[in-house]
């Protein structure tokens, strides 16, 4: 809506001012009596003899130029909507011309001259008047004293003393009611609102309507008053209804109130009410209307808008309310001043209005918790409070979580929105669990076992103490399997897992490494003598039999122990000793063995293989496999997964697991990955037709300490430019526990390599949790799903419960999802059904050489995009 002019109303003033509806109908009649009185005139000087011999000539000039000057003068009015003041002065010429002819009529004349000086006060006031008055005694005398008139002297003294009284009494009195009328229209002007007059017959018709009618629909006054205006700009589907109730009030003579809309000048519609008076005479008749409209466009707009803010915070499904902190010392004196019906549901009094209780009183749960301390922290400081997971009840389904919101909303009131998170809330942490503890025992798996490992050797470090893990291997569980099934074997593992918690209570972390494998992390009493006796208690635990399936089974189990910092002094190598001392266990028929380095055969080739490492890089005996990876969308080939492998001459064709280590260790690890890098892009650039661009894409897997390599960018920059290959076909992969060693770094190299134009993926996702903290803040654009989930989503309700949250994550999030390990049809269905956008497995195809990917490529018969390849 247009903004309202305040000062739009002009002031009408004595001279050149606009007239105004009386102006306009005295100047209506008095040129009808003008017309008709020199009409009278003619006929008057044509039929007089006393007039005299040129009564002829008088009659013929009053019609052939008087009464044409009048209709010139009737027209010029009309036009400009005031009459000239040339006017007066010519009407008091024509007076002396018509004395000079017939001066028989001097007196006559004379009157009529006067009426004239008093019809100019009225129109324009006494300065005009007067001058009018003395062009008039010059000329008139000049004609009564050329000609033989009756007294001419006496005669232009009474002009003269009427001419003057008039214009001194009547032209005050004139002023007078001008500048009142002139004040009132000003205070007309100065009201927001249309006042207006009207005669009802048989519809409304306006005589009058104030200057405020062109400020707010753009029709000027003078407008108002044609035959028709009203009806013809009533908004068409309000017609009907308004014309009956202005009719149906001016019948029962009784005041109305009317809504309506106008279309206004430019076309808008202008929402309008009137509050109309009906005008009842003497006689009890109704004899016109007058009232005053006002616009309500922007209170209608407001109105609206309003309703709509109110069905959305009645309908939203979150708890909404407002409170008031009447004391600003005590914060248990917050008040609620308004709530949707998802607050009121959250009270358990049951209460459909909360307004004017406290907080306290009907949120007693949100008390216990101290929000409404933090509440009245909102209101005192102007600083919003989030809260991501609240838990103020228990409904009878169990646990509900909130999210809480707090914001200030004035002085003393804040405003709260508690958002119901518990189905986001309870995923993460069944994500979280999932990812963390074995879904057979519920114990710590091998991801929370490494997590555990490495905090308590890094307070071990600070606190100068040890640490010892136990890794336990269970004997004759195969036998158990083949022979009852196994359905028995889970039900002895889950006792056993029961039975050794009860036996070790909290003085250690027990975790299951995967099958009948379980280890011990001790971080009090973990010397030699502490470990041993934890074995031994273990031994005696396994001595009693277990019954499964109605069949006492007994067990026993080998165990491996190696300590903090006698044996080893990172992670890694710890779980790889204890596993040697568990093996050695085992070849010696005890139920325990401590770690030993002349029992470590597995050590010699270690070393071994750290020494011909470098070599391998030098004799090109590394080679790189390419395992394609599909679109669940279209079953197109989408990419390839690079995997290493090393050609020893000795021990043939060695997977990643035997030499990767080695080559983090050894600080080999940068050359190897370059050498992947360089390979990997030159194959996957040949892959492409003659003049084509290429459009497989492959990624390699960076290690941690790739990333303290401070060329590594510089390195790759150089790379692409050279090799001629898109960055946007490369995607470079940290597994996610690799991120979770140093988040801070991993964030800001990844986003260096990002911004070269590569992608970016988190490898084996689901294992490393605490990456679900520092996920958002990752420049990634892609997350694999670890097999270990994929290869259960048949079979484990809690694996496909981990493998949808992670697909919902991750397309929050903007990601792709592509999911490891797939071995069978159905779990390929199982996973398209889910909304996974990419997959790979050996049921899709296994690894092949860098020559078969054009071929896999030919076969799937649809475009190839970019790749998502990592290490195996």
């Amino acid at each position: 809506m247009r903004p309202r002019e305040r000062n739009a109303v002009s002031v009408p003033r004595a001279h050149g001012s606009v007239p105004n509806a009386w102006q306009r109908e005295l100047g209506r009649l008095v040129f009808a009596a003008r017309h008709t009185s020199i009409v009278a005139l003619a006929v008057l000087a044509a039929v007089v003899p006393s007039i005299g011999p040129n009564r002829w000539w008088i009659a013929g000039a009053v019609l052939g130029l008087v009464l044409p000057w009048d209709l010139l003068m009737h027209w010029w009015t009309r036009r400009t909507g005031r009459p000239p003041v040339v006017m007066f002065l010519a009407n008091q010429l024509f007076g002396a011309a018509f004395i000079a002819l017939a001066p028989t009529v001097y007196v006559p004349t004379l009157l009529a001259l006067v009426a004239d000086i008093g019809l100019a006060i009225v129109i324009f006031g006494r300065r005009t008047s007067g001058t009018a008055l003395a062009f008039g005694v010059l000329v008139v005398g000049c004609a009564a004293f050329s000609v033989d008139t009756h007294e001419p002297l006496v005669g232009m003294f009474g002009y003269v003393i009427a001419g003057a009284s008039l214009i001194a009494g009547v032209g005050a009195l004139f002023e007078s009611e001008r500048r009142l009328r002139n004040r009132h229209l000003a205070l007309l002007g100065d009201v927001d609102a249309i006042v207006w007059e009207a005669v009802h017959t048989p519809t409304r018709r306006y005589t009058f309507a104030s200057e405020r009618a062109n400020a707010i629909l753009g029709f000027p006054a003078t407008q108002w008053t044609d035959s028709g205006f009203w009806q013809d700009h009533i908004h068409p589907d309000d017609l009907e209804r308004v014309l009956a109730e202005d009719a149906d009030a001016f019948r029962g003579r009784h005041d109305v109130e009317l809504e309506y809309r106008m279309i206004s000048a430019d076309g808008r519609v202008v929402c309008l009410r009137d509050r109309v008076t009906v005008v009842i005479d003497a006689a009890g008749q109704a004899v016109g209307l007058r009232g005053v409209v006002i616009d309500i466009t922007a209170q209608r707009g407001a109105e609206e808008r309003f309703r709509q803010y109110a069905d959305l915070v009645e309908r939203i499904q979150m708890a909404l309310l407002v409170a008031r902190l009447v004391d600003p010392a005590d914060s248990r004196s917050l008040e609620v001043v308004a709530a949707n019906p998802m607050a009121c549901a959250l009270s358990p009094h049951g209460l459909d209005d909360l307004v004017g209780y406290r907080v306290v009183d009907v949120f007693p749960r949100l008390v216990k918790l101290g929000l409404h301390e933090h509440l009245a922290r909102v209101v005192a400081t102007g600083e919003p409070y989030d809260l991501d997971d609240l838990e103020p009840d228990r409904a009878a389904g169990g646990v509900v979580h909130y999210s809480v919101h707090a914001f200030p909303l004035g002085p003393d009131l804040v405003g709260v929105s508690l958002d119901d998170v518990t189905g986001p809330s309870l995923a993460a942490q069944a994500l979280r669990r999932q990812a963390t503890h074995d879904t057979l025992t519920g114990l710590p798996n091998r991801a929370l076992l490494n997590d555990r490992l490495r905090r308590a050797l890094r307070e071990a470090t600070q606190n100068c103490t040890t640490a010892a893990l136990l890794v336990m291997d269970l004997d004759q569980f195969k036998e158990i399997n083949d022979a009852l099934g196994h359905h028995a074997g889970d039900e002895l593992l889950v006792a056993m897992s029961r039975r050794l918690e009860d036996m070790l209570g909290d003085s250690g972390l027990i975790a299951r490494l995967g099958g009948d494998e379980f280890a011990i992390l001790l971080t009090e009493n973990a010397d030699r003598a502490g470990a041993t006796a934890v074995a031994q208690l273990v031994e005696r635990a396994l001595e009693q039999p277990f019954e499964v399936e109605g069949i006492s089974l007994q067990t026993n189990a080998s165990l491996g122990i190696a300590l903090y910092p006698d044996h080893a002094t990172d992670p890694e190598l710890l779980a790889q000793r204890a596993d040697v001392a568990m093996y050695q266990a085992k070849r010696s028929a005890h139920s325990f063995a401590m770690y030993a380095a002349e029992h470590d055969h597995s050590s010699v080739r270690r070393v071994t293989l750290l020494g011909e490492l470098r070599r391998a890089v030098e004799f090109d005996e590394f080679r790189l496999f390419h395992q394609p990876t599909i679109s669940l969308a279209t079953g197109a080939l989408v990419g390839t997964e690079a995997l290493v492998r090393w050609q020893h001459p000795v021990h043939g064709l060695m997977g990643p697991s035997e030499f990767i280590d080695l080559a983090e260790v050894s600080g080999m690890i940068h050359p190897l990955t370059r050498w992947a890098f360089k390979s990997a892009l030159y194959q996957a650039g040949a892959w492409a037709e003659p003049g084509e661009e290429p459009t497989i894409g492959v990624s390699i897997n960076l290690s941690v300490r790739n990333l303290y390599d401070p060329e590594l960018t510089a390195w790759m920059e150089a790379l692409l430019v050279e090799s001629n290959f898109p960055p946007s076909l490369v995607t470079l992969e940290l597994t996610e526990s690799e991120v979770m060693d140093d988040p801070f770094l991993a964030v800001e190299v990844l986003g260096q390599l990002r911004a070269l134009g590569v992608h970016t993926s988190i490898d084996d996702f689901g294992t490393g949790h605490s990456a679900l903290a520092y996920l958002k803040h990752l420049p990634i654009d892609e997350i694999k799903i670890d097999q270990s989930f994929v290869a259960g989503l048949r079979t484990s309700r809690a694996d496909e419960t981990i493998v949808r949250a992670i697909i919902d994550l991750g397309h929050n999030l903007g990601l792709t999802v592509v999911a490891e390990g797939v071995e069978d049809d159905e779990t390929l269905q199982r996973l398209r059904d889910l909304g996974c956008d990419r997959a790979q497995g050996f049921h899709l195809s296994p690894p092949v050489t860098c020559h078969q990917i054009p071929t896999v490529a030919s076969a799937t018969k649809a475009p190839v995009g970019r790749a998502s390849v990592a290490r195996q």
